[in-house]
């Protein structure tokens, strides 16, 4: 099927061996460059298809850039290894489901089909110069969020986990997340909690608990900073029943209303407090980031050690000298 417009076209293109045959000859024509954007089958279908594979690798022989946007996996790794030592730039993009082509930013295929180990059978193509335009401009949008594929096979060959900010608006997942990430530390805790209302909220049992047993049974250093009234009294009494547990009483109000977790220094949780009035957490918190970010981490880590430091300070202050 083809629909014309002066010498413009978009075609359907049925059967693998007649696929083929448009490929092979959209690239005899191409002059300066080939994007293309696949699916975590692409690069095995790609490499795998011989006439395919045969064409692209000579247009890489011929210098023409070639880019490719792809979910990059352990079951993909090998494929796309092969296709960067042929020439070929590859990037990242996790969860691509997209699978088209384009090439000099001039003509578009699209695989309606894209299987690993199953023949293409149906392709869309298209030179209609404003839709072209408008794929070319998903691509290079794509292309400047995608990940270097160098990165990702690293990511993937040394068991790093790659850096992420995420935002949470369900106060029950982050108050989840919050024991799950407590469970998980190694090492070392600090929380900073900046009103003397998200410091009390956290009175559950279980969580207080949760601290003294982590603390106690994993030989973790915990270290909080929060205000202090009569109310909050016995809760740091029960904390400090534990040597692995040490707080420290900030003076005044802090310029931000955040309750902030880190966790050995790797992973942070800072949860918004919307609502100080409210005696359920639920109600209270709003918005929480948690990252694993290296310098979010820090920054959140240096927030609380200067504020650590000056609480020190001004307990010794408060604290009268022995004679």
């Amino acid at each position: 099927m083809t629909i014309l417009s002066t010498s413009e076209t978009t075609e359907v293109i049925y059967g693998a061996d007649n696929i083929i045959d448009k490929f092979l000859k959209s690239c005899s024509n191409v002059q300066e460059c080939v994007d293309g954007c696949y699916d975590s089958a692409g690069p095995s279908v790609v490499v795998t298809t011989e006439p395919v594979w045969k064409a692209l690798n000579e247009l890489a022989k011929r210098g023409i850039n070639l880019r490719y946007i792809t979910d990059i996996a352990t079951d993909n790794i090998s494929y796309c290894k092969l296709m960067m030592e042929n020439g070929h730039e590859l990037r990242h993009l996790p969860g691509i489901k997209s699978n088209f082509g384009i090439m000099d930013r001039m003509e578009y295929l699209a695989n309606v089909v894209l299987e690993e180990e199953k023949p293409l059978w149906q392709v869309v193509a298209s030179n209609v110069k404003t839709f072209v335009e408008g794929q070319q401009s998903l691509f290079d949008t794509l292309w400047s969020k995608a990940l270097p594929a160098e990165q990702r096979i690293r990511e993937i060959e040394e068991g790093i986990k790659p850096d992420f900010i995420e935002t949470i608006s369900d106060p029950y997942h982050t108050r989840e997340l919050a024991i799950d990430l407590v469970k998980s530390a190694k090492q070392e805790i600090l929380i900073l909690f900046s009103t003397i209302n998200s410091f009390r909220r956290q009175d559950w049992a279980e969580f207080i608990q949760l601290l003294l047993d982590i603390a106690s049974q994993n030989n973790v250093r915990i270290r909080i900073l929060t205000h202090l009234n009569n109310e909050t009294r016995t809760i740091v009494d029960r904390l400090k029943t534990n040597e692995n547990v040490d707080v420290k009483f900030l003076q005044g109000s802090l310029q931000t209303w955040l309750t902030t977790l880190v966790i050995d220094r790797k992973l942070s949780l800072e949860i918004e407090i919307k609502d100080d009035i409210k005696d359920n957490s639920y109600e209270a918190v709003g918005l929480a980031t948690y990252s694993n970010s290296e310098s979010t981490v820090w920054t959140r880590a240096s927030i609380f050690e200067t504020l650590w430091i000056r609480a020190e300070i001004e307990e010794k202050e408060r604290t009268p000298p022995r004679i």
